[in-house]
């Protein structure tokens, strides 16, 4: 019948169905668990179906009570985003959790609140009111985020207490704003990567727009979202937002987009950000580029840009969202210049760590192999570690001062490898917070008692070290050209 209304008559499809056909359905995580699939189905009975996806639907993220396998058969063959990092054809991530309030603030408001407590003063007045606010404030009997027990329970947590209105607040935003501009020449690179922030709704994607834009106007922000304007009260603050957004995009870019165009415009975005045709080389060029793209949902799967690095992430995502989410960012470029893909994320922080957790459980097995990449801590353990070797290497050869290369051809090579690593760790430490100014880092385990990290060389020796990884390649040094 919908063929028919289409313009088919039923001898075009009787003539259609006597055909072998195939249907190859790409991100068939979205999209297949309605009626359109299932009237294609109806009309092609004998057709084959194959879909592909990265983020399957399990019984665990279920949609409209059916999995993928439901909708398509079992699985021909599994290449998981864990197998991708393995063979090397993604990257790992990098996730921080940011609290933009402090966890002891948090939990005393919801302990006060389940108490039914105005301040401490009535708790103390009430022993059924102080029984209730202690629980809540210790966190072996309330953790911060909820969780299931063995028998499938969930267990509340203190972040399931929180109101959405606890992050719809300025000081929230405030703070957001505050962490994207205080490391954004470190982790983008001095503006050579862009970021995607993820909002929770159209008006916070506004609303962090004309933050960017008043309060951080060095960054050039653009942002998209579902441009329909409906009648109801929201829909002037959305109008005006996006008549205000597309303006200062026309503006910076010398272009001429209308809410009308805007299909174009979320096109001329999508090119910026992956420096394709005709924007092929802006990368010389910042003036023309977006460092960041605001959105709520569109942009999250599906947009591919090896120059987008890092996903902020105001918003609450699971299992196969979050995952499409964090894939925005860890597409190849440079071992050394992008190692990994950056996450930070803001709201309900705890609630969204177990939430990466179990995506990556679901759709990378219990143990993924290097999904997550080491943390500052670890990265600066093993600079140390390496610095040692090539300490030990030239001492062995009498040139512990590092002024010149060893005689040794065996040590030269050796000497090689061990700078690469030992440039690999510096890289991946400095975008995750190292400088050489600094050289005690201070880390809280977490059986809560803090371990201090003495980075054993400084930027001097450093230099020297590169200095003579160099001469290992220049035919006319001292020591080169063996």
């Amino acid at each position: 019948r919908v063929m028919e209304e289409s313009g088919y008559k039923a001898k075009d499809l009787e003539i259609i169905n006597r055909k072998r056909l195939v249907f190859i359905i790409d991100e068939c995580h979205r999209n297949t668990f309605g009626e359109m699939l299932a009237n294609i189905k109806n009309t092609f009975p004998n057709a084959m179906f194959f879909g592909f996806t990265g983020t399957p639907i399990h019984d665990e993220n279920k949609k409209r009570m059916n999995t993928t396998t439901d909708v398509f058969g079992n699985e021909l063959h599994r290449y998981s985003i864990a197998d991708g990092i393995r063979d090397k054809n993604v990257l790992g991530f990098d996730p921080t959790m940011v609290l933009t309030y402090k966890d002891q603030d948090i939990r005393e408001a919801v302990a006060l609140n389940r108490a039914k407590a105005k301040d401490l003063s009535e708790i103390f007045e009430d022993p059924a009111k102080q029984e209730v606010y202690y629980t809540y404030m210790d966190p072996s009997k309330v953790p911060m985020a909820g969780y299931e027990n063995e028998d499938g329970k969930y267990i509340k947590g203190i972040e399931d207490d929180l109101p959405a209105a606890q992050y719809d607040r300025e000081e929230h935003r405030e703070m957001v704003l505050k962490d994207i501009r205080t490391n954004w020449i470190r982790l983008s690179r001095n503006g050579k990567f862009h970021a995607i922030f993820a909002t929770g709704s159209i008006p916070e994607a506004i609303e962090y727009y004309r933050l960017f834009r008043d309060q951080v106007p060095e960054l050039k922000a653009a942002a998209l979202f579902d441009p329909s304007i409906d009648h109801n009260p929201g829909g002037i603050f959305k109008e005006d937002g996006l008549l205000e957004i597309l303006s200062d995009y026309n503006d910076r870019y010398d272009v001429h987009f209308t809410i009308p165009t805007f299909a174009a415009y979320k096109k001329d975005v999508s090119l910026r950000l992956a420096h394709k045709k005709p924007y092929t080389g802006i990368e010389r060029d910042p003036s023309k580029q977006v460092d960041i793209l605001i959105v709520v949902d569109q942009m999250l799967t599906g947009f591919d840009s090896k120059w987008v690095n890092t996903l902020y992430l105001d918003k609450i995502l699971r299992y196969e969202g979050l995952i499409q989410a964090f894939s925005r960012t860890n597409r190849l470029f440079g071992k050394n210049e992008k190692p990994f893909g950056i996450i930070r994320y803001y709201r309900k922080p705890h609630t969204m760590k177990r939430n990466v957790e179990d995506a990556f459980r679901l759709y990378s097995g219990e143990r993924p192999y290097g999904v997550f990449v080491s943390k500052l801590e670890e990265h600066l353990k093993k600079l140390n570690e390496v610095y040692e070797s090539i300490a030990s290497l030239f001492r062995a050869t009498g040139f512990e001062d590092f002024e010149e290369l060893p005689d040794d051809t065996a040590a030269k090579r050796k000497f090689a490898q061990l700078f690469k690593e030992l440039n690999t760790c510096l890289d991946s430490a400095t975008i995750q917070g190292f400088h050489w100014d600094k050289q005690e880092y201070p880390f809280e385990g977490d059986d809560g008692k803090t371990e201090t990290v003495v980075v054993a060389l400084d930027e001097t020796t450093w230099l020297s070290l590169a200095l003579r990884y160099k001469e290992l390649f220049s035919p006319g040094g001292k020591n080169g050209g063996q």
